[in-house]
């Protein structure tokens, strides 16, 4: 287990530029050495640069699990040529031509199950394929953005206080997870996905979130 509270580019939005699942971790290549190095010794998996369109959004941009990262259309060649070089043969790396793009927000996934926003229900066969396990396309919390509003790894997944018990339900089920229960992040905010990167072992928060807030994070994901 590794915790580690910070900020990036002076913001806490670590899930919004930063993308990490049980393989790999991307991230800006601009991001501070300083930073570089906390970060490296909070997660054991490689890090790798990347950027998307020249954007720095990573987590915003992309969904991935540790058999498949879906990437928008606007990735320009030679940084899918560079992530290719970094990811081995047993990963899919598929550009997804939709016109909602922000996959980071609209897709909830882990390595186990996958909630797809209803703006991508054309594209839940190929998102399955990708992935490499059970898409259901399901919009909870009154919102089109299911992947923004949670945050996941195998072991659980925390959602915005705006979901209902039965939405809770269908989650822990899609994603086969042990428990899924609410929480906010950095004080108060229910975008739980832009505040915090996680895997089965490790998580980085945003260093404006509260003491009660990562208790019950890292409870429900069993950091």
């Amino acid at each position: 287990m590794a915790i580690l509270k910070a900020q990036i580019f002076g913001k806490s939005l670590i899930g919004a530029y930063l993308s990490a699942n049980n393989s790999y971790i991307l991230y800006p290549p601009n991001l501070l050495k300083s930073m570089y190095d906390k970060f490296t010794k909070t997660f054991k998996e490689p890090f790798y640069p990347l950027t998307v369109n020249n954007s720095n959004l990573l987590g915003i941009y992309i969904a991935s699990n540790k058999y498949g990262i879906i990437l928008p259309q606007i990735i320009k060649d030679d940084e899918l040529k560079i992530l290719k070089t970094h990811l081995d043969d047993t990963i899919t790396i598929k550009k997804m031509k939709s016109i909602d793009n922000a996959y980071g927000n609209l897709i909830l996934c882990n390595d186990k199950g996958a909630i797809i926003s209803s703006f991508l229900k054309d594209f839940k066969n190929q998102i399955e394929d990708i992935l490499n396990v059970e898409t259901l396309v399901y919009d909870f919390a009154g919102s089109y953005l299911p992947g923004s509003l949670s945050l996941a790894n195998n072991k659980g997944c925390v959602v915005s206080p705006l979901t209902s018990d039965d939405e809770i339900e269908m989650i822990t089920s899609v994603l086969k997870v042990k428990e899924t229960d609410v929480s906010s992040i950095n004080r108060g905010i229910q975008y739980l996905s832009a505040g915090a990167i996680v895997n089965d072992k490790s998580g980085i928060f945003g260093v404006d979130s509260t003491g009660p807030e990562l208790s019950r994070i890292v409870s429900v994901l069993e950091l």
